[in-house]
């Protein structure tokens, strides 16, 4: 019999009350963990499940990937071709999704072995809560290639794909084409709350050589035709040495790419602000956790100190922090989420602890007897309530507390693009005459990043939150013109519609009609019918 493999994520819709899901577990990373009270100037987005498409990539078995299907487009996907195995991705709150899949593959492909991965695949007893045959915990291609009998040593090769399938500001679609770049998975820190560290063991490098990851970056940007990256690594700058060659092979071949990166404090502390800016960095999301120094990833270091160099650079900054940790009370949670907000980042993510299976922090808390002992996993996405006991906080009243965090952030520093602008207006203060050719083209990118952001800035002004906010956009509106030169007949008309589509959207949000679901994709691997 010849295997066939169908890879799914779970079904839309996602961000509304059914026997599935609850409409507080969004699908859109930024819009529900970060802009999410900014209203029309939250940042939309969908992201594709791109663990399916780099296990597919990887594999030599026929494979078909469905992303984001309905339960109808699965079932049919499912009657299509008589598919021996399908597996299914998901994470922790899609935990009903998942069972319910299970249930739609045995009535209409008995035949069909069933493999469970994801972040999902730690929660305790999911074999059996679902009625899989197999579960995947970890890295998926070299469990999956075991699994098939195939060479779990075999090179990697990374599948081409923009980080983003749909993405809004204000109301208007706006074309993204960066590209996704996964260097490895996993973190080398293991944070006690961190999925990823657990999940994966510690750090997993996907390419033996920063040659090799430099030819698939030039890959990939060549037939994407584009040279920005979300680059999906949590210690992407931990080896210096990795990225002084990436440098250096990006100056010796006149590929002047772009990334935004995760990094914690320490490992962006090891290199002057000017070097990320030649490395092509424009974002970098940052770990602060709170204003104690909790892990060693912080300890000894100024955070405001760098997030205001960085931004001083033209850096975009996005500082994350976690909410309800166990010293918590009333005065120190209000103090972290004060000290995050006083950083100023362009961006600010307030999670919820969100003990995880899988995680240390799980394990202590189980031991503790602080959790739920049948939880409701549909709620467990760390947007909401917390689903563990906090001795000095509700449960009920913890969604409450995170709302006003973002608020907060919101009312004080005004919108994060309105930030994003500002920090890109900083990059070209570095702009100099240079014979350094590379630095040359590097200074006109600063330029090009700002000039971007024109079309949003009249948009800022009219809808901005309050006063100081609306006085904040108008000084930057001022230093837009004074820097770039007077705005054209053509940037005024731009500013004109994107304030127009503001306004309509800004009505729409406060109507509810906010919820995008992702487009389904279907994409198939060493097919023949």
């Amino acid at each position: 019999m010849t295997v066939r493999l169908l890879l799914s994520s779970v079904f839309k819709p996602f961000g509304v009350d059914d026997e599935y899901g609850v409409k507080e577990n969004v699908c859109e990373l930024m819009h529900n963990q970060v802009t999410r009270l900014q209203g029309v100037f939250s940042v939309r987005s969908h992201n594709r499940s791109f663990g399916l498409s780099f296990i597919a990539e990887n594999l030599q078995v026929p494979t078909t990937v469905l992303d984001f299907p309905t339960q109808d487009e699965f079932v049919r996907e499912l009657g299509r071709y008589a598919y021996t195995h399908v597996g299914i991705s998901f994470i922790v709150p899609n935990v009903d999704k998942a069972r319910r899949l299970c249930e739609l593959t045995r009535r209409h492909a008995p035949q069909a072995k069933i493999i469970l991965g994801g972040h999902g695949a730690t929660v305790p007893g999911i074999k059996e809560l679902t009625g899989a045959d197999e579960v995947c915990v970890g890295e998926g291609i070299s469990w999956l290639r075991r699994y098939f009998g195939e060479p779990v040593d075999a090179p990697l090769r990374h599948p081409v794909m923009p980080i983003d399938c749909w993405r809004e500001l204000m109301g208007i679609e706006v074309p993204h084409p960066k590209a996704l770049l996964v260097p490895g998975v996993g973190c080398a820190n293991k944070c006690f709350f961190c999925c990823t560290s657990h999940f994966f063991d510690g750090y997993k490098p996907f390419f033996p050589t920063v040659e090799a990851l430099f030819a698939e970056m030039e890959r990939i940007a060549d037939a994407l035709g584009t040279r920005h990256f979300f680059v999906m690594d949590e210690n992407f700058l931990d080896d210096p040495k990795r990225v002084a060659r990436l440098l250096e092979l990006m100056e010796q071949n006149g590929r002047r790419f772009v990334l935004d990166i995760f990094s914690s404090l320490r490992a962006i502390a090891q290199y002057d602000p000017m070097t990320l800016v030649r490395l092509g960095l424009q974002f970098i999301w940052i770990g602060v956790e709170s204003k104690r120094a909790l892990f060693d990833k912080v300890q000894g270091l100024d955070p405001a100190a760098i997030i205001g160099r960085l931004r001083r650079h033209g850096l975009s900054v996005l500082a994350s922090t976690i909410l309800f940790l166990d010293h918590h009370d009333e005065q120190t949670l209000w103090e972290d989420v004060d000290y995050t907000i006083g950083l100023q980042p362009d961006f600010i993510q307030f999670m919820e602890l969100a003990p995880f299976p899988g995680t240390a922090l799980y394990r202590r808390l189980e031991q503790e007897r602080r959790l739920d002992p049948d939880p409701t996993w549909r709620e467990c996405h760390g947007q909401d309530r917390i689903w563990f006991d906090h001795p000095r906080f509700s449960r009920a009243d913890s969604r409450k507390i995170l709302d006003r965090a973002f608020e907060l952030d919101y009312q004080r520093l005004g919108p994060s693009l309105l930030r994003a602008a500002e920090t890109r207006l900083h990059g070209l203060d570095l702009i100099r005459p240079t014979d350094d050719a590379f630095l040359a083209g590097r200074f006109a990118d600063l330029r090009r990043f700002a000039e971007e952001m024109k079309p949003l800035l009249w948009a800022f002004v009219t809808l901005a939150p309050n006063e100081v906010v609306r006085a904040k956009a108008r000084d930057v509106l001022r230093q837009y013109g004074e820097r770039l030169g007077p705005f054209s007949l053509s940037d005024r008309a731009q500013m004109g519609l994107v304030n127009l589509a503001a306004r309509i959207n800004a009505r729409r949000y406060r109507h509810g009609r906010n919820i995008h679901q992702p487009p389904t994709y279907l994409d198939r691997y060493r097919w023949a019918t």
